[in-house]
């Protein structure tokens, strides 16, 4: 026979259980909140590969970023919608690229699954965007 003083023990320990599963689900949703925001960093890499030994000049919309071959880190708003990219080295033909930002379809799921509520913050800062193209295979025609 349970007396109540047992019965409020039992209530008690249910009502602690339900807290900590209240608390765990927090926890993970903040956890994971804001995945691109989080996880991706606020660099992007642009990665450049090429069979020539010719060392060519990199330009992200005019302005000089780096050399190629090789990996250029950038800051996250360096890069815009239609960004224009060139691979350029002298007396070989220019390589132009048009970059666009898409949405990280990883992140985009991760926010939803969250909650929703991230997804918004994740546009609104920009961090859910990735440029596209991000590798850049290359081969240099010298000019005629």
């Amino acid at each position: 026979m349970t007396t109540g003083k047992q019965k409020f023990q039992g209530k008690l320990i249910n009502w602690y259980i339900q807290l900590a599963k209240i608390f765990l689900v927090t926890a993970l949703v903040l956890g994971f909140s804001n995945c691109a925001t989080t996880f991706g960093g606020r660099h992007n890499t642009l990665v450049f590969k090429t069979d020539n030994t010719v060392t060519a000049k990199i330009y992200l919309d005019g302005n000089y970023i780096g050399d190629a071959p090789g990996k250029i880190l950038l800051k996250r708003t360096t890069i815009q919608h239609g960004s224009t990219l060139e691979i350029k080295a002298e007396g070989y033909e220019t390589h132009k690229y048009l970059i666009l930002r898409k949405p990280h379809v990883i992140y985009t799921l991760a926010d939803v699954f969250t909650g929703g509520v991230w997804l918004g913050v994740d546009y609104a800062t920009g961090n859910i965007y990735r440029p596209s193209p991000r590798m850049f295979s290359y081969n240099l025609n010298e000019v005629q």
